[in-house]
């Protein structure tokens, strides 16, 4: 009956995602580490692309 594109769902984790990476690059969390840093970024750049290749898959709710 209604439904839920899986890229809301994705997007909402990558924005998550990417505000961490933002704040760990700018150097205001404890982390300062430069693997840290890298593996952030990287996370960053698959959350999102994972988002674009799903954006056309769409859950049925109830």
């Amino acid at each position: 009956m209604f439904k839920l594109p899986m890229v809301i769902v994705y997007m909402i984790i990558a924005f998550n995602i990417t505000a961490f990476t933002a704040l760990l690059m700018l150097n205001m969390l404890i982390i300062t580490s430069l693997f840290a840093k890298i593996i952030a970024c990287s996370l960053t750049i698959g959350a999102w692309a994972l988002a674009y290749v799903k954006r056309d898959t769409v859950v049925e709710l109830f």
